[in-house]
């Protein structure tokens, strides 16, 4: 295998992506907490495949090589291997959360992080920062699309985006479950010129113009039946997707500058949690695929 060079030192691609990896399992906040916990345990600096720990500024220079397309695309092969061994995808969740952002306003009112902006979250209120969009298989609560955008970006603007990819994906959602976040005409057009039936929660302030939910009467599942309360329900499926990525990998601790850094850490949590998913679907324990602690060493 090829050897990844770093100042004359040959690093193992693999070794280094695997680190990284256990880095998001151990919740390890920055690549020098990684590089710290690697020198107090020698049994896990050999099982990630190296005798003496890089340093942190190799393994920053690792990613800068690789980048933010390459690091999405394992993602998505990743997705694609689930996807052999269980049907996804036909339920979708849509939905958002916020990052803030690894940045410092200097006395001249410089910015340290000039790809970062201010957005509003219904939970954290403002957030000076990132905004990561998701879509989640409801069935298995598995992410299986996403994107990054400064945080001043509304959720309803990447939702073409979303099904896009996921159509690209070769994912053909049947059902599209989103919030009142994503409540405009033009969403429910996309749902279903993507062949998707959208359930989505009404944002109240569509409704002081007149006339403005006339085109739900033709919708496929009329709102505030059975089954679409039913469906709509299981949207919460993205919220939990959302939490187990903040709370036990390491999405919240964002430790880099700049939209491209800023996708790379988030696509390296996501890879780590399909990867769980793959290696319980693959080992007969797909009861275990959400589990990340069932798999935490």
């Amino acid at each position: 295998m090829m050897k990844y060079h770093l100042r004359g030192r040959p690093h193992d691609p693999v070794a280094m992506f695997k680190t990284l990896l256990f880095k998001e399992m151990r919740q390890l906040s920055s690549r020098r907490k990684l590089v710290e916990s690697l020198k107090r345990d020698s049994f896990w600096l050999r099982k990630c495949g190296f005798q003496n720990p890089p340093s942190h500024n190799s393994f920053s220079d690792f990613v800068d090589r690789v980048g933010a397309d390459a690091t999405e695309q394992l993602f998505y092969y990743l997705v694609g291997r689930i996807k052999e061994l269980k049907s996804v995808g036909e339920l979708i969740a849509v939905d958002s959360t916020s990052l803030k952002g690894y940045a410092h306003f200097w006395k001249n009112r410089v910015c340290s992080d000039p790809d970062a902006k201010w957005g509003y979250s219904p939970t954290t209120k403002w957030v000076f920062g990132y905004k990561v969009h998701m879509a989640v298989d409801a069935e298995s609560e598995l992410p299986l699309a996403f994107t990054v955008t400064p945080a001043n970006i509304y959720d309803s603007k990447e939702y073409s985006k979303i099904l896009e990819i996921l159509t690209q994906k070769g994912i053909q959602p049947k059902i599209v479950l989103a919030d009142a976040g994503y409540d405009s005409k033009e969403n429910y057009r996309l749902a279903l010129k993507h062949g998707a039936i959208p359930i989505i929660a009404i944002n109240r302030r569509n409704l002081k113009k007149k006339n403005t939910r006339d085109f739900e009467r033709d919708l496929p599942v009329q709102r505030n039946t059975e089954l679409w309360k039913t469906l709509y329900r299981k949207r919460s499926s993205a919220e939990r997707v959302i939490s187990r990525l903040k709370e036990e990998l390491a999405l919240k601790d964002l430790k880099v500058r700049g939209l491209d850094n800023v996708r790379i850490h988030v696509a390296f949590s996501l890879i780590a949690m399909v990867t769980v998913a793959l290696v319980a679907f693959k080992t007969g324990n797909g009861s275990k695929a959400t589990s990340v602690n069932s798999f935490r060493f």
